[in-house]
């Protein structure tokens, strides 16, 4: 009976960086206001206890999916 050989990718592959609220409001131009809006619609958000942290590429897919390009 032989191992099998598990290969893993050669390139290193990194958590994403998680933003907050603020930082997500000076990347879009966008009130606070608007995206708590956003939130109740159902933004994707990482919430840990009463924190709100952001992944940049959720977000821009499910803008691009809610709003079009």
């Amino acid at each position: 009976m032989s191992a099998a050989v598990l290969r893993f990718p050669t390139e290193r592959r990194h958590a994403p960086r998680l933003i907050t609220l603020h930082e997500l409001c000076e990347q879009y131009g966008f009130s606070e206001r608007w995206f708590r809006y956003r939130l109740a619609e159902g933004m994707p958000a990482h919430r840990w206890g009463r924190r709100l942290r952001f992944d940049p590429v959720e977000v821009e897919e499910w803008m691009e999916a809610r709003y079009g390009a």
